[in-house]
């Protein structure tokens, strides 16, 4: 058992294979081995292969191709836990052992993105651009949805926790399930899916 967000998928008993890794520079010289100067981490990438089942297998389908097609931030959480990721790949098969539903392979890289710098007009300083905030009177605060952006994300980066996630979709329903209309989604699925450019009210 596992989830992506809040999609459940039946991941097989050796489905979950973990890659962790370091690069490493290497500096040859002229007697023994090549010295090294610096090692960094590599992201963690998961591959996943299993089934996805039940009534609304072809629902979990879409939705998890459209998390891919974004590029949104997605969570994993089975052996292994995962945030701050992206799917790599998302492929799919069907045949008789699994009616009703489909056998899936799937690879999910932990990823950061980088934050553009911009300048202040008012200024003339350069300032990081960190999260897009308008601020309303001195009071609302709101937040203009990126591509990668996930409710999940955005609470970690206001609220200090993934938790407040239901609070952010609640406060913003209309206009998030509206964006997603408007885009050609039948729905957000719960805030799932969320469309760049559309203003978010922090509460």
């Amino acid at each position: 058992m596992a989830y992506i967000n809040q999609y459940y998928m039946f991941v097989d008993g050796d489905g979950e294979t973990t890659n962790r890794s370091v690069s490493i520079s290497d500096h040859p010289v002229e007697d023994g081995m090549v010295i090294t100067d610096n090692v960094k981490r590599e992201p963690l990438e998961i591959r996943l292969s299993g089934k996805l089942v039940g009534d609304d297998a072809e629902t979990i389908k879409s939705n998890l191709y459209a998390l891919m097609q974004s590029g949104s931030y997605v969570r994993y959480i089975g052996k292994e836990i995962i945030s701050n990721a992206v799917i790599l790949s998302f492929d799919t098969s069907r045949s008789i052992e699994t009616d009703g539903g489909m056998s899936f392979d799937m690879t999910i890289r932990e990823i950061r993105v980088a934050k553009n710098a911009y300048t202040n007009s008012a200024s003339g300083k350069t300032v990081k651009s960190g999260m897009q905030q308008i601020t309303r009177n001195n009071k609302a605060v709101y937040h203009t949805v990126r591509n990668g952006d996930t409710l999940y994300g955005l609470s970690r980066a206001y609220y200090g926790t993934d938790q407040q996630y239901v609070k952010l979709y609640e406060a913003n329903s209309a206009v998030i399930e509206a964006a997603a209309r408007d885009a050609g989604y039948v729905s957000s699925d719960g805030g799932a899916v969320l469309i760049a450019g559309t203003k978010l009210l922090i509460p």
